[in-house]
């Protein structure tokens, strides 16, 4: 046993534990997972002897285990420990998944991160009634005026939007619950000491102004990767009990956030698009998502029952006991994904509103809706479907959107990036430098 276990708090101990799992162990996700499921607490390592530790860790991490082995525990904690006050110093919080302030939603999904970072109000992290509204950069005017009024009407009945503060329809839907003086939440790809993309600086501090919060998985000091970017969408849906994508392409990266919420077992919710913007690129994600019965379509008219849509299932994934006091109201226990659905189905045939059913039995109705809700103002975001299903194109969707997450890092790291003199870069040649350099860095790793 380490002197550590003799002379600090225990509670300080499994948080520095798990930062350093998360943060500095150099393990792989999956690899940080496994073992915390071994050794869920510092006592449980920490009382191990060498041959046992030696044991365990080449059972319990394989190939991984040189990683764990080769590291002073003691040496590794004191750093963690450091590392936690010196987030504490820059108004930052650090929730450890066994704490009572960490999301319960966010701790249900498969892989949650062992430590959050969080900056701003937690309220929102507790409250669970959360939504993720997410989308392209690339939008049109109308995709951005759809999240800003469907976050704004949410927000007016007390949910609380996430998005991940991208340009486009992130920001279009923190804008939106602001409007409604609601609580949002961004989830960041980056540290938080790094605000991505910059032009967005002012709505994250309006974001903290308004009674929300910044989340990250990443501890300050830390660079992100281009992996680190799609693994913040699983945080996005995994903090919500529905996400609703407005716009994307079929390949587009807000799919990422779209699979998670589905491997989440999420509600997913689609506006449909206007007859003049359906078969635009933006859209085109969106209408296969539709058209293939992953995500249930909605109406103009229908937000009451999108309304209880997310009740239900805010109860299924949280429990009746845990639902108590929510601002809507709850009537069964026990329900499924798909009964969420019906239920919002039979509440829209009752109004004869019946958008295509999401049961894959079923026959999609394919009635023309032209409809202008009062909360679209002067344009409907919904129109018929009719038409053949999109064609997807020849190519790798897995490569295409490899090269995507590489240019977004890649603007990221420009953006960041420094002469040998701490001046920014300011010409084409001293792009070519850093980069050669980092290239050349990269080769003798």
């Amino acid at each position: 046993m380490s002197e550590l276990a003799t002379t600090r708090n225990t509670e300080e101990l499994q948080v520095a534990y798990l930062y350093w799992l998360s943060q500095t162990s150099q393990l792989t996700d999956r690899s940080v997972l496994k073992f915390k499921e071994h050794f869920p607490t510092f006592q449980s390592w920490d009382s191990l002897s060498p041959v046992e530790r030696k044991d365990a860790a080449r059972s319990t991490l394989g190939d991984d285990c040189s990683k764990v082995l080769a590291t002073n525990l003691d040496l590794a904690i004191e750093t963690a420990l450091r590392d936690l006050k010196f987030h504490e110093s820059r108004g930052i919080k650090v929730i450890a998944i066994h704490s009572p302030i960490y999301p319960r939603l966010l701790e249900s999904i498969p892989d949650p991160p062992l430590v959050l970072f969080v900056k701003g109000a937690t309220e929102a992290l507790l409250e669970n009634t959360n939504v993720a509204i997410v989308g392209t950069r690339d939008t049109t005017p109308t995709g951005e005026k759809v999240a800003g009024r469907i976050a704004k009407w949410l927000g007016e009945h007390d949910w609380c939007i996430v998005s991940g503060l991208a340009k486009g329809i992130d920001a279009a839907a923190h804008r939106g619950a602001l409007e409604a003086k609601a609580k949002t939440i961004a989830v960041m790809a980056t540290a938080l000491d790094k605000i991505y993309p910059a032009e967005n600086r002012e709505l994250a501090d309006q974001i903290l102004e308004g009674g929300g919060c910044w989340v990250s998985e990443l501890a300050l000091r830390k660079q992100p990767h281009r992996g680190t970017f799609v693994q913040r969408d699983r945080i996005q849906s995994g903090l919500s009990v529905a996400v609703i994508p407005v716009q994307t392409d079929v390949e587009g990266g807000t799919m990422h956030t779209v699979r998670f919420a589905e491997r989440q077992e999420r509600l997913l919710l689609c506006p449909r698009p206007i007859d003049q913007e359906s078969s635009l690129k933006q859209y085109a994600g969106i209408r296969r998502l539709i058209e293939t019965h992953r995500a249930r379509p909605f109406a103009s008219d229908q937000y009451r029952e999108v309304l209880d849509a997310l009740s239900n299932s805010r109860h299924r994934l949280l429990g009746a006991a845990y639902s108590q006091g929510s601002n809507a109201a709850i009537t069964r226990v026990g329900r499924d994904k798909d009964e969420d659905i019906r239920s919002f189905n039979m509440a829209a045939s009752a109004e004869g509103k019946l958008a295509p059913s999401i049961d894959e039995k079923q026959t999609p109705s394919r009635t023309d809706r032209r409809l202008n809700g009062r909360l679209q103002g002067d344009f409907a975001f919904v129109s018929d479907l009719n038409g053949s299903p999109l064609r997807s194109k020849k190519r790798s969707k897995k490569s295409t959107q490899d090269e995507i997450d590489i240019l977004e890092h890649l603007i990221f790291e420009v953006e960041q990036a420094k002469n040998p003199d701490g001046t920014s870069l300011s010409s084409a040649n001293e792009f070519k430098n850093w980069l050669e350099s980092k290239i050349k860095a990269m080769k003798s790793k």
